[in-house]
């Protein structure tokens, strides 16, 4: 630890990065929270599951649409403005979700919540490789633990609570926490942790001529195509595993909350181990299996039946999450080193965006009692996926 935090200025720095790390665990847990409640919102809400899928496409939205104006605005204003505005935003958020009297007002407070994480999801890099100059990747890899920690127990926890009280009762729980998480980042984080001159002043149309022509790239073309049906998989799967469970395959809403959590633990080991085998033998080959077990694991999951075969599939399909840290890896190296930051929060920001209609198409198959249907959908986009793959040669030099 003395090597990450350094001599000079040691234990602030551990404290910036213990903000940072804590807001993030709040931030991811909530934010993947929400399809946990899903069954309670529908219920109290009485609505379908198409416009059960239209309110998470909206947290993805939001989530996406936000990711690039994090940056600029952490530039222009500070990073501390941006990471405790976001963090305050969330408790809006939270706030307006609770009181909401109808379901347009809900809408209105989970997109809250999905702009808040997208503005603090950008911001939290930039500042760690500030702070860190040395070991911006460990920083970052602990603060990206720490969100992982959030998808593991926040679900849970507010799905019991959900269980014991109504589904709002979690997001009542969590607010005092997140005040304490916004006060800690005031306090903490220094107002500006990069130069005093904003990128957006430097943005021109050479720059944008720069960035059409690299991500014109075929590598980069494969990779963004790959990684917006991973996305789409992704995002249609956890917006809505824990329903399936519950109207398909017949779990109490408590099973099916523990095994949306088992599919994030499982992704804590999955996620560190893809990039490792990634670095160590071809792209491609470990990129081919990752989403090939995937699609087998989706097929699977169709057909299983018991909480202990579907716990086992669970954790098949948390195989997906071996895909991203080779895929962004592979991109981040692709792109010129000018424009490297900007060419991938762009690029970040389209596929999420475009995927971000995942949830929407899931619940109006689902509404549809095609259900089951639906994830052989999400099957066949693993399957595409493997075919880019298999094809093109998209290995890093």
């Amino acid at each position: 630890m003395r090597a990450l935090f350094g001599e000079l200025g040691g234990e602030k720095r551990g404290q910036i990065l213990g903000a940072v790390a804590f807001g993030w665990f709040l931030a991811l847990g909530i934010r993947l929270a929400v399809p946990a409640l899903v069954p309670y919102i529908r219920s109290d809400f009485e609505i379908g599951l198409t416009t059960a899928g239209m309110l998470l496409s909206v947290l993805w939205v939001c989530y996406a649409l936000f990711q690039l104006p994090g940056g600029i605005l952490g530039d222009r204003i500070g990073e501390r403005n941006i990471l405790t505005g976001g963090v305050v935003l969330v408790i809006l958020g939270l706030v307006v979700s609770i009181l909401a009297p109808t379901i347009a007002i809900l809408f209105v407070g989970i997109g809250l919540i999905g702009i808040a994480t997208g503005l603090f999801a950008t911001t939290r890099f930039t500042i760690l490789t500030d702070i860190f100059p040395d070991r911006g990747a460990t920083a970052i890899g602990i603060s990206s633990a720490a969100g992982n920690v959030g998808t593991v127990t926040l679900p849970v926890a507010m799905g019991f609570l959900a269980a014991e009280f109504s589904w709002w009762a979690g997001f009542a729980a969590v607010t005092p926490i997140v005040g304490v998480a916004a006060l800690s980042l005031w306090l903490i984080v220094p107002p500006r942790t990069s130069g005093n001159e904003s990128a957006v002043d430097e943005l021109s149309l050479a720059t944008a001529r720069d960035l059409s022509s690299a991500i014109s790239q075929r590598q980069i073309v494969v990779f963004i195509t790959s990684m917006f049906l991973m996305s789409f998989i992704y995002q249609g799967f956890t917006s809505f595993y824990p329903t399936y469970l519950i109207d398909v395959k017949g779990l109490s809403k408590g099973s099916a909350a523990t095994l949306y959590s088992v599919f994030f633990a499982t992704g804590v080991v999955i996620q560190p181990i893809g990039g490792a085998i990634g670095d160590s033998f071809s792209d491609r080959t470990t990129l081919i299996s990752f989403t090939g077990l995937t699609a087998v694991a989706l097929v699977l999951l169709t057909a299983a039946n018991g909480f202990w075969t579907l716990l086992v599939i669970s954790m098949l399909i948390s195989t997906q999450l071996g895909f991203w840290p080779i895929a962004q890896a592979a991109v981040a190296e692709a792109l010129p080193s000018e424009i490297q930051g900007t060419g991938f929060g762009f690029l970040r920001t389209t596929y999420l965006l475009l995927a971000a209609v995942s949830p929407t198409v899931i619940g109006l198959l689902a509404d549809r009692n095609l259900f089951d249907e639906a994830f052989f959908l999400l099957a066949g986009c693993a399957g595409v996926t493997v075919c880019f793959v298999f094809f093109l040669s998209i290995d890093r030099s």
